[in-house]
């Protein structure tokens, strides 16, 4: 499709007192990926991420007995393929030498709005399918209910309180068994969920979320949440026990539900990626049959959920 004179004839003639250029005269959010996403860079067709699990509890060894031997696990792999991203547009030399208001010349600039937009709402979509079709490395979907451990129904005989927070032998949770709406005890219940989490063997480990991840309609109730000094939604002198929690919220402009709400930890304690394997690039070129300029935006990168552990979501009510 190439754009001509005769689409556009108000930019051939003087006289226009205001052109209203959208991509020009109205702004973007800054970039909110990078905020929660490890964004690398790569110079191969794939990445391959796998997943091993250490040794389990050490048992009691009798005196002159021989010791018991281990070994560590194995778990699957998840393949990270960049995609290619492109958006041209195409005038005839007529129209941009014509054009007396210089949009044609602009046309770049909207590419590159159109750009940013994919590369946020990509990396964004691992939230919002995560229910469903976002996988991880082991298998199942990135927020769920029995996420497999590599030590099997074993690997939940070992940590303390484990039995009021799994809902099957062998697997853990980063999901409420029922979703709820974001609330008081919806949050205390996440940060409990965390406070028992263990490692794929069944040892206890770290993991403390920093920010609640919520959509624009949630951000009131976070700040109300999160931010109150006593305890939201009452009339009386108790304190807030969320603030020693020392928890912050981000309000996520791509998410697509308004009642889904995450929790995620310090982008050290998880494994949501944005792999890099061609930043976006401005590209022009003439058609030598017919003078037309054609100018071409284009990138390459992946993104995805290498694993489960560090992220927390609740699908609304």
């Amino acid at each position: 499709m190439t754009m001509v004179r005769g689409q556009y004839a108000q930019l051939m003639a003087p006289g226009i007192h205001k052109l209203f250029n959208q991509w020009l005269e109205t702004y973007q959010r800054d970039l909110e990926y990078p905020a929660v996403f490890n964004v690398e860079n790569i110079t191969t067709a794939y990445a391959d991420d796998v997943e091993f699990a250490g040794t389990g509890p050490m048992p009691y060894k009798p005196e002159n007995t021989p010791v018991n031997y281990t070994q560590v696990i194995q778990g699957g792999t998840l393949r990270y393929i960049p995609l290619t991203y492109a958006l041209a547009a195409r005038a005839s030399f007529e129209l941009y030498e014509d054009d007396q208001y210089g949009v044609i010349k602009q046309i770049p600039k909207a590419l590159a709005r159109s750009q940013r937009f994919t590369e946020e709402m990509v990396p964004w979509n691992i939230f919002n399918l995560g229910f469903s079709t976002v996988k991880t490395i082991d298998g199942v979907s990135l927020f769920n209910n029995q996420h497999p451990l590599l030590g099997g129904p074993t690997a939940t005989n070992y940590g303390p309180g484990l039995s009021g927070v799994i809902s099957a032998a062998g697997t853990f949770p980063n999901r409420p068994a029922v979703d709820v709406d974001l609330s008081l005890a919806a949050v205390i219940a996440m940060t409990n969920q965390f406070e028992r989490i263990v490692d794929g063997v069944g040892l206890p480990i770290v993991l403390k979320p920093k920010a609640l991840v919520i959509p624009p309609a949630l951000r009131f109730l976070a700040r109300e949440l999160l931010g109150s000094p006593g305890k939201p939604g009452t009339a009386t002198n108790e304190i807030n026990a969320l603030l020693g929690e020392d928890l912050g919220y981000m309000v996520g402009h791509y998410l697509t539900s308004d009642t889904a709400w995450f929790a995620v930890c310090a982008k050290d304690m998880h494994q949501l990626k944005f792999m890099w394997r061609k930043k976006p690039d401005m590209d022009y070129d003439d058609d030598f049959d017919t003078d037309a300029l054609k100018q071409k935006s284009k990138m390459r990168f992946a993104a995805g959920a290498s694993h489960w552990l560090g992220v927390w979501g609740s699908n609304g009510p």
